[in-house]
Protein backbone atom coordinates (compact mmCIF):
# COMPACT_ATOMS: atom_id res chain seq x y z
CA UNK A 1 0.00 0.00 0.00
CA UNK A 2 1.59 3.12 -0.88
CA UNK A 3 0.87 6.53 0.79
CA UNK A 4 1.40 9.83 -0.12
CA UNK A 5 1.04 12.55 3.23
CA UNK A 6 0.76 15.76 2.83
CA UNK A 7 1.36 18.44 5.76
CA UNK A 8 2.60 21.65 5.71
CA UNK A 9 3.20 21.05 9.37
CA UNK A 10 5.55 18.11 9.00
CA UNK A 11 7.87 20.89 8.03
CA UNK A 12 9.26 20.82 11.28
CA UNK A 13 10.97 17.58 12.07
CA UNK A 14 9.98 17.35 15.17
CA UNK A 15 6.54 16.48 13.77
CA UNK A 16 7.66 13.54 11.97
CA UNK A 17 7.40 10.77 13.97
CA UNK A 18 4.33 9.42 12.87
CA UNK A 19 5.77 9.10 9.49
CA UNK A 20 8.91 7.79 11.03
CA UNK A 21 7.05 4.73 12.62
CA UNK A 22 4.47 4.26 9.75
CA UNK A 23 6.95 3.56 7.78
CA UNK A 24 7.77 1.13 9.79
CA UNK A 25 4.74 -1.35 9.51
CA UNK A 26 4.84 -3.99 7.20
CA UNK A 27 2.56 -3.52 4.02
CA UNK A 28 3.10 0.42 4.00
CA UNK A 29 5.10 2.32 1.35
CA UNK A 30 4.92 6.22 2.74
CA UNK A 31 6.67 9.03 1.21
CA UNK A 32 5.75 12.77 2.46
CA UNK A 33 5.60 16.10 0.73
CA UNK A 34 6.16 19.09 3.16
CA UNK A 35 7.07 22.87 1.74
CA UNK A 36 10.40 23.41 1.07
CA UNK A 37 10.33 26.87 2.91
CA UNK A 38 7.24 27.27 5.51
CA UNK A 39 7.09 30.87 7.85
CA UNK A 40 5.89 30.31 11.37
CA UNK A 41 5.92 33.10 13.38
CA UNK A 42 9.57 34.49 13.55
CA UNK A 43 10.92 31.32 12.23
CA UNK A 44 11.72 30.27 8.80
CA UNK A 45 11.53 25.90 8.21
CA UNK A 46 13.78 25.18 4.97
CA UNK A 47 13.50 21.62 4.17
CA UNK A 48 15.43 19.88 1.54
CA UNK A 49 13.91 17.45 -0.58
CA UNK A 50 16.16 13.44 0.13
CA UNK A 51 15.55 10.62 2.30
CA UNK A 52 13.44 10.92 5.05
CA UNK A 53 13.91 7.89 8.07
CA UNK A 54 12.77 5.33 5.79
CA UNK A 55 10.64 7.16 3.38
CA UNK A 56 10.79 9.43 0.39
CA UNK A 57 10.91 13.03 1.68
CA UNK A 58 9.56 15.92 -1.29
CA UNK A 59 9.83 19.37 -0.87
CA UNK A 60 7.89 22.00 -3.05
CA UNK A 61 7.93 25.71 -3.39
CA UNK A 62 4.72 26.93 -2.04
CA UNK A 63 2.79 30.42 -2.90
CA UNK A 64 1.84 31.99 0.70
CA UNK A 65 4.31 30.44 2.92
CA UNK A 66 3.17 30.23 6.56
CA UNK A 67 -0.74 31.16 5.45
CA UNK A 68 -2.60 27.96 6.78
CA UNK A 69 -5.27 27.17 4.64
CA UNK A 70 -4.42 29.68 2.29
CA UNK A 71 -1.19 28.52 0.79
CA UNK A 72 -0.36 26.22 -2.40
CA UNK A 73 2.08 24.71 -4.44
CA UNK A 74 4.26 26.38 -7.24
CA UNK A 75 5.97 23.13 -7.53
CA UNK A 76 6.53 19.54 -6.10
CA UNK A 77 2.84 18.37 -5.62
CA UNK A 78 2.39 16.96 -9.14
CA UNK A 79 5.87 15.68 -9.23
CA UNK A 80 5.53 13.83 -6.03
CA UNK A 81 1.78 12.15 -7.68
CA UNK A 82 3.52 11.04 -10.40
CA UNK A 83 6.62 9.53 -9.05
CA UNK A 84 5.03 8.33 -6.01
CA UNK A 85 1.85 6.50 -8.14
CA UNK A 86 -0.20 6.32 -4.21
CA UNK A 87 -2.65 4.08 -3.88
CA UNK A 88 -4.06 6.65 -1.30
CA UNK A 89 -2.89 10.59 -0.77
CA UNK A 90 -3.10 11.94 3.24
CA UNK A 91 -3.37 15.58 2.98
CA UNK A 92 -3.11 17.35 6.47
CA UNK A 93 -4.94 20.52 5.79
CA UNK A 94 -8.51 21.90 6.68
CA UNK A 95 -11.26 21.05 3.55
CA UNK A 96 -11.43 24.57 2.80
CA UNK A 97 -8.19 25.02 2.16
CA UNK A 98 -6.67 25.86 -1.37
CA UNK A 99 -4.21 23.15 -1.37
CA UNK A 100 -6.86 20.94 -0.76
CA UNK A 101 -8.86 22.51 -3.66
CA UNK A 102 -5.15 22.18 -5.78
CA UNK A 103 -5.16 18.57 -4.69
CA UNK A 104 -8.68 17.70 -5.92
CA UNK A 105 -8.00 19.34 -9.13
CA UNK A 106 -4.86 16.97 -9.76
CA UNK A 107 -6.46 13.48 -8.47
CA UNK A 108 -7.97 13.17 -12.03
CA UNK A 109 -4.67 12.84 -13.15
CA UNK A 110 -3.63 9.97 -11.96
CA UNK A 111 -4.27 6.80 -13.15
CA UNK A 112 -5.66 4.64 -10.93
CA UNK A 113 -7.59 7.60 -9.20
CA UNK A 114 -5.57 7.62 -5.76
CA UNK A 115 -7.54 7.08 -2.37
CA UNK A 116 -8.39 10.51 -0.42
CA UNK A 117 -8.01 10.85 3.15
CA UNK A 118 -8.35 14.12 4.21
CA UNK A 119 -7.49 15.88 7.95
CA UNK A 120 -9.35 18.47 10.12
CA UNK A 121 -8.52 20.38 13.07
CA UNK A 122 -11.21 22.62 13.13
CA UNK A 123 -13.51 22.62 15.77
CA UNK A 124 -15.53 26.11 15.57
CA UNK A 125 -18.36 26.83 13.46
CA UNK A 126 -16.18 30.08 11.47
CA UNK A 127 -17.39 31.77 9.20
CA UNK A 128 -16.55 30.56 5.41
CA UNK A 129 -16.61 32.92 2.25
CA UNK A 130 -18.38 31.25 -0.57
CA UNK A 131 -14.76 29.92 -2.42
CA UNK A 132 -13.53 28.30 0.98
CA UNK A 133 -17.61 26.79 1.22
CA UNK A 134 -17.59 25.53 -2.54
CA UNK A 135 -13.90 24.21 -1.92
CA UNK A 136 -15.11 21.96 1.77
CA UNK A 137 -18.54 20.51 -0.08
CA UNK A 138 -16.51 19.63 -2.72
CA UNK A 139 -13.65 17.81 -0.38
CA UNK A 140 -16.46 16.18 2.23
CA UNK A 141 -17.80 14.65 -0.82
CA UNK A 142 -14.90 13.24 -2.41
CA UNK A 143 -13.41 12.01 0.47
CA UNK A 144 -13.45 8.75 1.58
CA UNK A 145 -12.15 9.01 4.98
CA UNK A 146 -11.98 12.10 6.92
CA UNK A 147 -9.60 12.07 10.43
CA UNK A 148 -11.39 14.52 12.75
CA UNK A 149 -8.64 15.93 14.81
CA UNK A 150 -10.69 15.74 18.02
CA UNK A 151 -14.21 14.68 19.15
CA UNK A 152 -15.35 18.19 18.49
CA UNK A 153 -13.99 18.64 15.18
CA UNK A 154 -15.88 15.66 14.66
CA UNK A 155 -19.27 17.09 15.34
CA UNK A 156 -18.14 20.35 12.81
CA UNK A 157 -17.69 18.11 9.94
CA UNK A 158 -20.91 15.78 10.81
CA UNK A 159 -22.59 19.05 11.04
CA UNK A 160 -20.96 20.46 7.96
CA UNK A 161 -22.24 17.52 5.88
CA UNK A 162 -19.61 14.77 6.42
CA UNK A 163 -21.36 11.07 6.34
CA UNK A 164 -20.79 9.50 9.67
CA UNK A 165 -19.67 6.63 8.55
CA UNK A 166 -16.71 8.41 7.04
CA UNK A 167 -15.32 10.25 10.01
CA UNK A 168 -12.76 8.79 12.21
CA UNK A 169 -11.30 10.67 15.11
CA UNK A 170 -7.77 10.57 15.92
CA UNK A 171 -5.50 13.27 16.78
CA UNK A 172 -2.56 14.87 14.47
CA UNK A 173 0.25 14.06 16.22
CA UNK A 174 1.30 11.76 19.58
CA UNK A 175 4.13 11.41 21.24
CA UNK A 176 7.69 9.27 22.09
CA UNK A 177 6.71 7.91 25.67
CA UNK A 178 10.58 7.46 25.76
CA UNK A 179 11.27 10.62 25.18
CA UNK A 180 8.60 12.18 27.54
CA UNK A 181 8.90 10.26 30.56
CA UNK A 182 8.53 10.42 34.14
CA UNK A 183 12.12 10.93 36.13
CA UNK A 184 13.99 8.47 37.14
CA UNK A 185 14.08 10.10 41.14
CA UNK A 186 11.86 11.82 42.84
CA UNK A 187 10.19 15.10 41.93
CA UNK A 188 10.94 18.26 43.90
CA UNK A 189 9.80 18.71 47.12
CA UNK A 190 8.05 21.51 47.16
CA UNK A 191 4.61 21.08 45.25
CA UNK A 192 5.20 22.38 41.50
CA UNK A 193 2.49 23.52 39.28
CA UNK A 194 3.36 24.53 35.39
CA UNK A 195 2.16 25.80 32.46
CA UNK A 196 3.37 25.52 28.81
CA UNK A 197 1.96 28.25 26.25
CA UNK A 198 0.99 31.59 24.62
CA UNK A 199 -0.21 34.58 26.86
CA UNK A 200 -2.73 35.24 25.88
CA UNK A 201 -6.30 35.20 27.55
CA UNK A 202 -7.47 32.63 25.71
CA UNK A 203 -5.04 30.44 27.40
CA UNK A 204 -5.88 31.48 30.66
CA UNK A 205 -3.00 32.33 32.72
CA UNK A 206 -4.88 34.74 34.92
CA UNK A 207 -7.02 32.27 35.99
CA UNK A 208 -4.55 29.83 37.26
CA UNK A 209 -2.25 32.99 38.86
CA UNK A 210 -5.85 33.37 40.91
CA UNK A 211 -6.52 30.15 42.14
CA UNK A 212 -3.07 29.73 43.31
CA UNK A 213 -3.47 32.68 45.36
CA UNK A 214 -5.72 30.56 47.33
CA UNK A 215 -3.61 27.54 48.04
CA UNK A 216 -2.71 27.08 51.63
CA UNK A 217 0.43 24.78 52.09
CA UNK A 218 4.10 25.02 50.07
CA UNK A 219 3.70 25.19 46.38
CA UNK A 220 5.54 26.89 43.22
CA UNK A 221 4.90 27.86 39.85
CA UNK A 222 6.55 27.93 37.05
CA UNK A 223 5.07 29.76 33.75
CA UNK A 224 6.86 28.57 30.50
CA UNK A 225 6.10 31.01 27.26
CA UNK A 226 5.62 34.28 25.94
CA UNK A 227 2.96 36.99 24.59
CA UNK A 228 1.14 39.93 24.85
CA UNK A 229 -0.55 39.40 28.18
CA UNK A 230 2.87 39.01 29.87
CA UNK A 231 3.31 42.08 31.38
CA UNK A 232 -0.76 42.37 32.49
CA UNK A 233 0.46 38.74 34.52
CA UNK A 234 3.59 39.51 35.80
CA UNK A 235 2.17 42.78 37.66
CA UNK A 236 -1.07 40.62 38.60
CA UNK A 237 1.72 38.61 40.70
CA UNK A 238 3.23 41.66 41.85
CA UNK A 239 -0.25 42.84 43.52
CA UNK A 240 -1.21 39.27 44.80
CA UNK A 241 2.32 39.16 46.32
CA UNK A 242 3.48 36.01 44.34
CA UNK A 243 6.36 37.06 42.78
CA UNK A 244 8.78 35.27 44.32
CA UNK A 245 6.56 32.39 43.68
CA UNK A 246 5.76 31.94 40.38
CA UNK A 247 8.24 32.26 37.74
CA UNK A 248 7.57 33.26 34.27
CA UNK A 249 10.17 32.01 32.29
CA UNK A 250 9.92 32.72 28.98
CA UNK A 251 10.00 30.46 25.94
CA UNK A 252 12.38 27.36 26.40
CA UNK A 253 13.68 25.30 23.14
CA UNK A 254 11.22 22.52 22.29
CA UNK A 255 13.76 19.69 23.34
CA UNK A 256 13.87 20.86 26.81
CA UNK A 257 10.49 21.08 27.62
CA UNK A 258 10.49 17.03 28.85
CA UNK A 259 13.04 18.21 31.49
CA UNK A 260 10.59 21.06 32.17
CA UNK A 261 7.37 18.27 32.74
CA UNK A 262 9.81 15.89 34.82
CA UNK A 263 9.90 18.98 37.43
CA UNK A 264 6.61 19.09 37.76
CA UNK A 265 3.71 17.97 39.76
CA UNK A 266 0.78 19.21 37.68
CA UNK A 267 0.61 20.54 34.27
CA UNK A 268 -2.93 23.31 34.42
CA UNK A 269 -4.17 24.40 31.05
CA UNK A 270 -6.88 26.61 31.64
CA UNK A 271 -7.97 27.66 28.62
CA UNK A 272 -11.26 29.81 27.98
CA UNK A 273 -13.46 29.70 24.70
CA UNK A 274 -13.83 32.97 23.13
CA UNK A 275 -16.13 34.08 19.87
CA UNK A 276 -13.28 32.16 17.41
CA UNK A 277 -11.15 29.89 19.23
CA UNK A 278 -11.99 27.23 21.71
CA UNK A 279 -8.59 24.79 22.77
CA UNK A 280 -8.32 22.39 19.55
CA UNK A 281 -6.37 19.70 21.47
CA UNK A 282 -3.66 21.08 24.23
CA UNK A 283 -0.75 18.72 22.73
CA UNK A 284 1.35 19.74 26.08
CA UNK A 285 -1.36 17.87 28.19
CA UNK A 286 -0.34 14.67 26.94
CA UNK A 287 3.44 15.35 27.13
CA UNK A 288 2.99 16.29 30.55
CA UNK A 289 0.59 12.80 31.29
CA UNK A 290 3.63 11.00 29.32
CA UNK A 291 6.03 12.72 31.79
CA UNK A 292 3.68 11.97 34.72
CA UNK A 293 2.41 15.19 35.73
CA UNK A 294 -1.36 15.55 36.75
CA UNK A 295 -2.97 16.89 34.17
CA UNK A 296 -5.83 19.50 35.28
CA UNK A 297 -7.36 21.36 32.41
CA UNK A 298 -11.10 23.40 31.99
CA UNK A 299 -13.88 22.08 29.65
CA UNK A 300 -12.95 24.44 27.03
CA UNK A 301 -12.95 22.71 23.31
CA UNK A 302 -11.31 18.99 23.14
CA UNK A 303 -9.77 19.41 26.73
CA UNK A 304 -11.86 16.62 28.62
CA UNK A 305 -12.00 13.88 25.95
CA UNK A 306 -7.75 14.45 25.94
CA UNK A 307 -7.81 14.31 29.96
CA UNK A 308 -10.64 11.80 29.76
CA UNK A 309 -10.75 10.30 33.70
CA UNK A 310 -6.73 10.10 34.38
CA UNK A 311 -6.54 13.72 35.16
CA UNK A 312 -8.84 16.76 36.48
CA UNK A 313 -11.08 19.05 34.64
CA UNK A 314 -13.10 21.98 36.17
CA UNK A 315 -15.59 24.43 34.33
CA UNK A 316 -14.29 27.45 32.03
CA UNK A 317 -13.43 30.25 34.12
CA UNK A 318 -14.03 28.59 37.47
CA UNK A 319 -11.48 29.74 40.10
CA UNK A 320 -12.75 27.88 43.29
CA UNK A 321 -12.89 24.40 41.21
CA UNK A 322 -9.58 24.70 39.98
CA UNK A 323 -8.41 25.64 43.48
CA UNK A 324 -10.07 23.12 44.59
CA UNK A 325 -8.24 20.80 42.19
CA UNK A 326 -5.05 21.92 43.04
CA UNK A 327 -5.45 21.55 46.85
CA UNK A 328 -6.34 18.03 46.78
CA UNK A 329 -3.35 17.11 44.82
CA UNK A 330 -1.47 19.12 47.32
CA UNK A 331 -2.88 17.71 50.44
CA UNK A 332 -2.89 14.05 48.69
CA UNK A 333 0.22 12.33 47.86
CA UNK A 334 -1.08 9.34 46.75
CA UNK A 335 -4.36 10.48 45.14
CA UNK A 336 -1.63 12.26 42.76
CA UNK A 337 0.60 9.30 42.45
CA UNK A 338 -2.37 7.49 41.42
CA UNK A 339 -3.71 10.30 38.70
CA UNK A 340 0.15 10.06 37.52
CA UNK A 341 0.35 6.84 36.81
CA UNK A 342 -2.84 6.01 35.11
CA UNK A 343 -2.26 9.59 32.74
CA UNK A 344 1.36 7.82 31.78
CA UNK A 345 -0.48 4.84 30.87
CA UNK A 346 -3.38 6.22 29.19
CA UNK A 347 -0.68 8.48 27.14
CA UNK A 348 1.22 5.63 26.01
CA UNK A 349 -2.06 3.66 25.16
CA UNK A 350 -3.91 6.02 23.43
CA UNK A 351 -1.32 8.71 22.43
CA UNK A 352 2.10 6.51 21.83
CA UNK A 353 3.73 6.69 18.27
CA UNK A 354 3.51 3.36 17.91
CA UNK A 355 -0.02 2.54 18.86
CA UNK A 356 -0.91 6.09 16.51
CA UNK A 357 0.99 4.75 13.42
CA UNK A 358 -1.21 1.12 13.93
CA UNK A 359 -4.36 2.89 14.21
CA UNK A 360 -3.51 5.63 10.99
CA UNK A 361 -2.56 2.25 9.51
CA UNK A 362 -6.25 1.11 10.53
CA UNK A 363 -7.34 4.33 8.33
CA UNK A 364 -5.49 3.53 5.36
CA UNK A 365 -6.53 -0.08 5.58
CA UNK A 366 -10.61 1.08 5.57
CA UNK A 367 -9.90 3.80 2.85
CA UNK A 368 -8.99 0.56 0.74
CA UNK A 369 -11.63 -0.83 0.93
CA UNK A 370 -13.91 1.90 0.37
CA UNK A 371 -11.43 2.76 -2.87
CA UNK A 372 -13.03 -0.56 -4.27
CA UNK A 373 -16.37 0.04 -3.51
CA UNK A 374 -16.60 3.79 -4.69
CA UNK A 375 -13.57 2.99 -8.04
CA UNK A 376 -14.66 5.33 -10.49
CA UNK A 377 -15.45 3.11 -13.65
CA UNK A 378 -12.26 2.09 -15.31
CA UNK A 379 -10.19 2.79 -12.00
CA UNK A 380 -10.80 -0.69 -10.68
Amino acid sequence: MRVLMISHACAASINRGKMKNLAKRQGLEMSLLVPRLWREGERELVTEPGEGEGYPLHAGDVFFSGRVGGHVYRSGLLGALKRERPDIVHIEEEPWSLAVAQLLSFLPLCRPRPKLVLFSFENMDIPLHRLQRTIEHRALSRADVLIAGGVTVRERLLARGARPEHVVVLPQFGLDPELFKPPVGERPDVFTVGFVGRLVHEKGVDLMIRALFELKGQWRAIVVGDGPERGKLESMLRELGLSDRIEFAGWVDHFEIPGFLQRLHTLVLPSRSVERWKEQFGHVLIEAMSAGAVAVGSNSGEIPHVIGDEGLIFPEDDVNALAGHLQKLLDEPKFRGRLSTLGRQRVVREYGWSAFAEKTHEIYERAMVAQKLNAPEGDA
